[in-house]
């Protein structure tokens, strides 16, 4: 009987004690991230002896969660064994640190405490030294991503071997807090490349597909004298594609119409009828499609058009030829079977989307491919009275066109662009019998605003541009030239908040270029104007200094 109270007042004070380390229920949610509140050696320290390091949290931490992100540079021979006491943990290393060698240790933003699985905000760095002084070179920068939160930061020696992250681990490491901030700490005197890179396999190594990363602009060079260290070495991320897309899928629909799936996203502004064609494989016969569009499908997929009616006995395939990518990935000559339909078309084009361009640019996108010659005869723009106005009309595609005014509109004015139905015929001969109106208002000055100001950049970099990009979805991207005496103007802006950037087009591609790992490409230097910008109509902002810092 006693034996049984003594048991149960131990079970109680366990069970006490248990409960008093997760800490009383109810209350607000928990939503402060765990902090490193002490370390051993402290930051700095010289002629370390020891063979352990040691950290105090400020909260208790998921045990796994450390031991992940527990990183060393310049790295250590064997893994270290981990020793818990509350708060604090020790790693005991089992081998020893090499002499007159500055090390930097890393505890990144993997950390997670107990309560709430709250990460920390910012990776935890210190430097200590073997010998009796430290290296302190430093390269910072910033990671642009909307997830940059953990993103490793790679640096490699400059020197006789070729550099190949994906089967080399870095010299040194570091990782991006919450902004995308970095510090790269401890850094001997000497020349470095550094990439950016999401390491799912916490591996240290860049594993091509699976990793996004980002190529620098430049490689580093520190010297001892270097005080300052290197700044604003910025990344953006990309994900390396390295596939070629492939004929997924092919349907007829009817006898003139063919559906056909890619395995990705192609790039739509180089597709052309001549991309494509049937073959009879019976009869021995090629069969050129007529038209080609996107219309009304997924982005992956494309709509063909012929004109011939194929025997559905025959053996036909579809062919496709340089189709390419988003990546620049190339698809050349790839084949798949095609069941022939021979249910008729009769459906007639009509249009299921009109949208505003900006600048007084309307999209028409219509189901069915038509004849643009044709077209072109019953496309009008007109004023209330019906009187014409001259107007441009462009084809994107087979399926859709683009309307604009070329004269100066009334402001405010109301206009209609009028499309006559029966002049969009398809491969069938079908076409509709009626006029669609789309009404517009003419726009005015007071409806815009505009931003201005220049870029201060050493003078090398030439071709620079500047981006003014919407924070809010659907709005339009505006992007301009700078001028040699690097000042820039954008006019006619859509109000709203938007980033303003820039980069230097060393390509010319008039896109940015972001540069590979391996082989090697270098990316295209850029900067980001520090604050949001909010665009008010009929207030445009001036006098906008973009500056690149390169050190």
């Amino acid at each position: 009987m006693k034996l049984n109270r003594i048991l149960f007042l131990l079970t109680t004070l366990i069970i006490s004690g248990c409960a008093n380390q997760i800490g009383p229920g109810g209350g607000e949610i928990d939503r402060i991230p765990p902090k490193i509140v002490s370390v051993y050696p402290e930051n700095g320290t010289v002629n370390f002896q020891d063979d352990y390091i040691e950290f105090t949290f400020s909260e208790y931490v998921d045990k796994r969660t450390v031991q992940d992100a527990f990183f060393v540079s310049p790295s250590i021979d064997g893994a270290p064994e981990l020793d818990w006491s509350g708060k604090s943990v020790r790693f005991n290393f089992p081998a020893e640190f090499k002499p007159d060698l500055t090390y930097v240790v890393t505890l990144g933003t993997q950390i997670a405490d107990l309560n709430n699985r709250n990460r920390m905000a910012a990776p935890f760095q210190f430097a200590f030294s073997t010998g009796n002084k430290i290296d302190e070179g430093i390269i910072e920068g910033r990671i642009y991503d909307d997830k940059p939160l953990g993103t490793m930061l790679f640096a490699y020696s400059v020197g006789d071997t070729v550099i190949n992250p994906t089967i080399s681990q870095p010299k040194y490491i570091s990782q991006a807090g919450e902004e995308g901030i970095f510090k790269i700490l401890g850094m001997a005197e000497g020349t470095y490349r550094i990439f950016a890179v999401g390491d799912e396999y916490q591996d240290l190594f860049y594993n091509v597909g699976q990793d996004t990363y980002g190529a620098p602009y430049t490689d580093v060079k520190l010297t001892e004298n270097d005080t300052a260290g290197f700044t604003d070495l910025n990344f953006f991320l990309s994900k390396e594609d390295t596939s070629k897309p492939r004929l997924f899928n092919a349907t007829m629909t009817d006898r003139f119409h063919v559906l056909m799936e890619l395995s990705e996203e192609y790039d739509s502004s180089i597709i052309s009828s001549e991309n494509f064609y049937l073959y009879d494989s019976t009869a021995d016969r090629r069969v050129d499609p007529r038209f080609v569009f996107h219309g009304k499908t997924k982005s992956t997929e494309l709509v063909l058009v012929t004109t011939e009616e194929l025997p559905t006995a025959n053996n036909i395939f579809l062919f496709a030829n340089r189709i390419i990518d988003k990546y620049g990935n190339e698809l050349r000559n790839d084949a798949i079977p095609l069941v022939v339909s021979d249910k008729p078309d009769t459906s007639a084009p009509s249009i299921f989307s009109v949208k505003d361009l900006g600048n007084q640019r309307y999209l028409f996108e219509l189901t069915d491919a038509f004849d643009s010659a044709t077209a072109k005869k019953g496309i009008r723009i007109a004023d209330r009275s019906n009187k014409l106005i001259n107007s441009s009309i462009s084809f994107l595609d087979d399926a859709s066109f683009i309307v604009r005014p070329m004269q100066e509109l009334k402001q405010r004015e109301a206009y209609n662009i009028i499309v006559d139905l029966k002049y969009l015929i398809d491969a069938a001969g079908n076409s509709i019998d009626s006029l669609y109106r789309h009404r517009f208002a003419a726009e005015t000055r007071l409806d815009y605003t505009g931003i201005s100001g220049r870029v201060a950049a050493d003078e090398k970099l030439q071709n620079i541009k500047v981006v003014l990009k919407p924070t809010e979805k659907g709005k339009k991207e505006y992007q301009r030239n700078v001028g040699k005496n690097r000042g820039f103007t954008i006019n006619k802006v859509d109000p709203g908040r938007y980033l303003l950037w820039s980069y230097a087009d060393k390509d010319s591609s008039n896109t940015y270029t972001y540069g590979l790992p391996f082989p090697y490409k270098e990316s295209e230097q850029f900067t980001f104007y520090p604050d949001t910008l909010n665009l008010r109509a009929r207030w445009p902002v001036g006098d906008v200094l973009l500056e690149y810092k390169a050190k």
